[in-house]
């Protein structure tokens, strides 16, 4: 029904744009069909990554520089003032994590955290804290946090509370980091949202 459903959207809005005569409806319903192409299109892309999940090629990333050109970029790809991400990393701390598959946690808890968060400085936090050899990698937001209700079933597949979403990307992020020997939970402890990502520290070189 995940894909049955936006093609449904698609068929009725296109006969529905073939009968109207106004322009403003026309322009209404092109807009639909192109939200539920898109809404298809990360879906398609979702699963083919979850296809992905057990191909993770571990590299030892040292998280201090990877952060902070991660921050820069994904600002600048996503439009994102600088201002409002606010990074604080702890010591040099190196982990093994397949690059790409770190950077598509992140990007996702990132893009989430921006969105449900306010429109202030410093309103999206990312703290890296290492303890003994245990690395914690949190991505916090001043917006109003996941309702416990629905926090049972974050990591769920096709569960979203977002009409455009797809209901896979924390499920795919979830899955991403135990391909890397690493955890992802939510944190119930602010008013905010509070997503964790544990790993343990790699080895010295």
């Amino acid at each position: 029904h995940e894909i049955r459903n936006p093609l449904s959207a698609i068929s009725h809005a296109a006969e529905l744009r073939n009968e109207e005569q106004r322009e403003r409806d026309r322009e209404r319903l092109t807009r639909i069909i192109r939200d539920n192409a898109l809404r298809l299109e990360r879906l398609v892309s979702d699963v083919l990554q979850l296809n992905r999940r057990d191909r993770a090629a571990a590299d030892r990333v040292a998280l201090n520089p990877w952060l902070a050109a991660f921050v820069e970029d994904f600002a600048a790809n996503e439009s994102v003032p600088r201002e409002r991400i606010e990074l604080a990393t702890a010591r040099e701390v190196a982990v093994e994590f397949d690059r790409e598959h770190l950077r598509q946690v992140l990007w996702n808890l990132l893009r989430n955290a921006v969105r449900h968060a306010r429109g202030e400085r410093r309103a999206v936090r990312i703290a890296l804290n290492v303890y003994a050899d245990q690395v914690e990698l949190n991505v916090i937001d001043n917006g109003p946090g996941v309702a416990r209700a629905n926090q049972g079933q974050l990591f769920e597949p096709f569960f979203t509370t977002e009409s455009k979403g797809t209901g896979l990307g924390l499920y795919l992020a979830r899955e991403l980091c135990t391909a890397n020997r690493a955890a992802l939970e939510y944190v119930d402890d602010m008013h905010g949202a509070h997503f964790r990502i544990l790993c343990r520290e790699a080895p010295a070189a």
